[in-house]
């Protein structure tokens, strides 16, 4: 990620935004991203890199609006203080978006028993086959309550973004998810959204995690970026529904081929 020289600035940063492809992990297809702020009369300043500068924007709370065409919308609450904040929002990609053709894919319809939509389901589709492992633990331990990991062994680039299951080493391996806050040193250091909430040893795996969510018309797709293998195991979970019921099932998925389960129905 490049890094802002504030001091290049003749106005205080208050706020920087990165948006990025999620799909990719680069600045988002075309140029109709905007970046809004609610509560505020500042306009963002675009930046070639992909992000969004605020200035001079007075402490408080407020809602970030993310738009572009090919992806849904992204929303979250911040905290403005004294000092710049950087906020790194990963565009999901819709299913009209232009996938190339070495991508491996998931489609669904997701429906109801009487037919009708399933508007509220959130996806997560984690690779289940180690060949896929992004990078491996490279310290001794890490200890339960650590911020950051230090990686190797890399198959693809890790960003600010995204999600992984850090599975251990062994017989009965202990499993936990994470989110990558910062990347604090290229392919090396990581800070984590999220303390580790157990320990690992040296090795222990970092299996991608793919999250979206369904359309208003109950359309999902699920891409897979540079693994190492052509053909893989995944788990798909999707959560639904007031009380936020979950239906696991695994996929086998092969690059530059769509997997498409059709109507899925959700009862």
């Amino acid at each position: 990620m490049d890094h802002i020289r504030v001091s290049q600035f003749k106005n205080r940063v208050s706020l920087v935004v990165y948006v990025i492809d999620a799909s990719t992990s680069k600045t988002p297809l075309g140029n109709t991203t905007t970046v809004y702020l609610e509560g505020t009369r500042s306009k963002a300043i675009s930046k070639s890199n992909g992000s969004y500068i605020f200035n001079d924007l007075p402490p408080g709370d407020y809602r970030l609006t993310v738009n572009s065409e090919y992806y849904f919308q992204e929303q979250s609450l911040i905290t403005i203080g004294t000092d710049n904040y950087i906020e790194i929002i990963q565009l999901k990609p819709l299913p009209s978006y232009p996938f190339s053709q070495g991508i491996g894919l998931i489609r669904a319809m997701l429906q109801n028993a009487a037919g009708s939509p399933i508007r509220d389901a959130q996806l997560q589709a984690t690779i289940l086959t180690e060949e896929c492992a992004r990078a491996r633990l490279m310290v001794d331990q890490a200890e339960k309550g650590a911020i950051e990991v230090t990686l190797g062994s890399f198959t693809g680039t890790i960003a600010a973004g995204d999600s992984y299951i850090l599975r251990g080493r062994g017989a009965k391996p202990s499993e936990e998810y994470i989110r990558i806050a910062e990347v604090l040193e290229h392919q090396k250091r990581f800070r984590l959204e999220r303390k580790l909430t157990k320990a690992f040893t040296r090795g222990a795996l970092l299996l991608p995690v793919q999250e979206t969510r369904v359309t208003e018309r109950g359309e999902v797709v699920i891409a897979f970026r540079g693994n190492r293998v052509q053909a893989f195991q995944t788990e798909l979970m999707i959560t639904y529904g007031t009380d936020r019921r979950a239906l696991t099932k695994e996929v086998f998925v092969a690059e530059g081929t769509t997997t498409n389960l059709g109507i899925v129905r959700l009862t």
